[in-house]
């Protein structure tokens, strides 16, 4: 099969969520014999050495184009009713590219990475290629929007509100010129079909784990200075949320309870308001790091805070291959294999999220059988091949809706 893979970040390094996701995608791909070109368009200056370094660990074609400036682009797209996503991602340039792309490899299957790609393979609904189209949602991104808007006031929430509807009409068209559309848990594709169409094309995709790479190294864990951990780009506001979040409702209580304590926020990007938390006590703001498994394998507990959220966090998903107690909100572990109090802990509001965490680090027999049982849970249930069987089935011919 040749498959041309349009992607809206250039897939590597994967050391982040969608570019995990993808990177792990063409990967099982490659190993399947599959012929695989990508085009993806240029944020920074480092995604050419990264395309550079793409091709070097797959053997596969990288094209990447540079966008236009960011702020006319955004400009523009507020002129002629497009969505904000959408222009972040999609120019005139890389659509050339890309039909020359189809003229040349004339792939078979073109996967697209995002609903907000979806116009450079539709046009108002109609398919330009005659390629099988598939689309990975990951999330129901509209519905992330609507949620930025209800936690905004004027006139951050009319921008929202404008984007939210913008994106559920990309995901409609996606949905309408795609065989088949794919989101991270059954969660979403459950509230794609109640929120955005109730078409039938829509399948869940999970996110996988490589197990052999995530895993624990107990002896690293110093339990004299319990350490707190959360991951994540910090310049994203769901995970800027979390930690504000958390650090004004929870951290005072368990710093009380663990002198010794430390709050560690590991993640590229830390916004002004995450830098700024490094002026109270015991809380380490590490920005970008070249390696972020010393940070979960040193760590006591894993916080997943969120109050917005959508889809599968995969910090989630590494936090307990590393064998780490999870303490989570809904949000947090929604679309994810678990049994609360079982392999992870689960709280429905600040005062039991202290607790758990205060428990955990005072109890590390039962830390550990938490962190035990959520690596088992992990090991069952999240190995890339088998979460990669919607796609591959799709592509073999093995899969009728």
């Amino acid at each position: 099969m040749k498959i041309l893979v349009i992607a809206h970040r250039v897939p590597y390094p994967p050391n982040k969520g969608e570019k995990l996701r993808t990177f792990h995608q063409l990967e099982h791909l490659v190993e399947l014999g599959h012929s695989i070109s990508l085009i993806a368009p240029l944020h920074q200056a480092s995604d050419e050495n990264d395309a550079i370094g793409l091709t070097k660990a797959l053997g596969i074609k990288v094209q990447t184009c540079a966008l236009s400036n960011k702020y006319l682009r955004f400009a523009k797209a507020l002129l002629t009713g497009r969505s904000l996503s959408e222009a972040n991602f999609v120019s005139p340039a890389v659509s050339a590219l890309i039909n020359a792309e189809v003229k040349d490899f004339a792939p078979n299957t073109i996967l697209v990475s995002a609903s907000s790609l979806i116009p450079y393979v539709s046009n108002k609904g109609s398919a330009r290629y005659s390629a099988n189209i598939l689309t990975d949602f990951m999330d129901v991104d509209s519905n992330k929007w609507q949620q930025y808007q209800a936690k905004s006031g004027f006139p951050m929430a009319m921008v929202y509100k404008r984007e939210a509807k913008l994106i559920k009409a990309l995901e409609v068209e996606a949905a309408h010129v795609s065989s088949e559309c794919y989101l991270i848990a059954q969660a979403e594709v459950d509230l794609f079909k109640s929120e955005v169409s109730a078409i039938g094309n829509i399948r869940v995709l999970a996110n996988g784990m490589n197990t052999d790479v995530f895993k624990a190294k107990p002896e690293l864990i110093n339990h004299q200075q319990p350490s707190l951990l959360f991951t994540g780009v910090m310049d994203y506001k769901p995970n800027i949320d979390a930690v504000l979040w958390f650090v004004e409702n929870c951290w005072s209580q368990v710093s009380d309870a663990f002198p010794s304590a430390e709050l560690v926020i590991a993640g590229m990007n830390p916004s002004p308001a995450i830098q700024k938390l490094t002026s109270k006590g015991n809380i380490k703001v590490t920005g970008f790091v070249d390696d972020i498994m010393p940070y979960f394998q040193a760590a006591s507990v894993f916080v997943a805070p969120f109050q917005i959220a959508r889809g599968v966090q995969n910090k989630v998903l590494q936090a307990m291959a590393c064998e780490i107690p999870v303490v989570s909100t809904e949000r947090g572990i929604e679309g994810i294999v678990h049994k609360n109090g079982d392999d992870v802990l689960l709280a429905k509001d600040a005062k039991e999220f202290t607790a758990h965490c205060i428990a955990l680090l005072n109890d590390q027999a039962m830390a550990q059988e938490i962190g035990g049982k959520a690596r088992q849970t992990i090991v069952d249930h999240y190995a890339w091949p088998e979460v990669l069987k919607p796609l591959t089935e799709q592509l073999s011919g093995d899969h009728k809706l």
